[in-house]
């Protein structure tokens, strides 16, 4: 079983209630996605070809042997949009089989069906500001999983917000899973997303890319 890969790095987690953890990341290639505000187009097409076995063993060589409590190392399935390779399912079970905690980044435009449950979703709910917010299956839903699962909302101006903020609303979403309101880099001013979740009194929780913090937007495998 073959998959082409952009980039395997260590870093720390840069998004969502994880946000600070070291974590190995498995950077997939390509995304049906053009979203308005990517970060990752060097993953449209850059990668080889790797084995599943190979990565295994790369991730076990650079995690080192399972562990449990706080310190489990952490290991995250990223793209471009991983669901877009079939057999991602396959590659998440095989991770979660090596005793690690496993993620998965998505933007919510594949099923998530066959993601095995105990993978944590990270799921970007795309925006209008986008330009792919109709890429969504609202089945998706169905399997996020209440204290574990996260559905992100990346903003891009104060229209974004309102369309979030009514989306979730409708739905009761914050009831269901953990909510992250995210301002585009260089696009929303943090502050004054900060400034309205307060006054506004919604139960989702502000995040920042704390990667970009730390190393700039234009740095990559980190």
């Amino acid at each position: 079983m073959k998959f082409k890969v952009n980039e395997v790095f260590h870093s720390i987690q840069g998004e969502g209630a994880r946000a600070g953890r070291p974590c190995l990341f498995i950077r997939l290639t390509g995304c049906p996605l053009r979203c308005s505000y990517c970060d990752t187009e060097y993953a449209f097409f850059e990668g080889s070809l790797r084995e599943m076995e190979d990565l295994l063993a790369e991730v076990r060589q650079r995690l080192g042997p399972p562990r449990t409590g706080p310190a489990v190392p952490f290991v995250e399935l990223t793209g471009g949009e991983p669901l877009a390779h079939p057999q991602a399912p396959d590659l998440l079970r095989a991770l979660l089989g090596l005793g690690y905690e496993v993620a998965l980044e998505t933007a919510g435009s594949h099923d998530l069906a066959p993601v095995p449950r105990e993978v944590v979703k990270i799921v970007d709910r795309k925006t209008p500001g986008s330009g792919e917010s109709h890429r969504w299956l609202d089945t998706n839903l169905d399997h996020l999983v209440s204290g574990q699962d996260e559905l992100k909302f990346v903003l891009c101006d104060a229209a974004d917000y309102e369309w979030a903020r009514a989306w979730c609303a409708e739905r009761r979403i914050w009831d269901r899973v953990e909510v992250l309101f995210s301002p585009a880099w260089g696009r929303l001013d943090p502050a004054w997303l900060a400034e309205r979740v307060v006054a506004d009194g919604l139960p989702v929780r502000v995040q920042l890319q704390l990667h970009k913090v730390i190393w700039g937007a234009a740095r990559t495998g980190v």
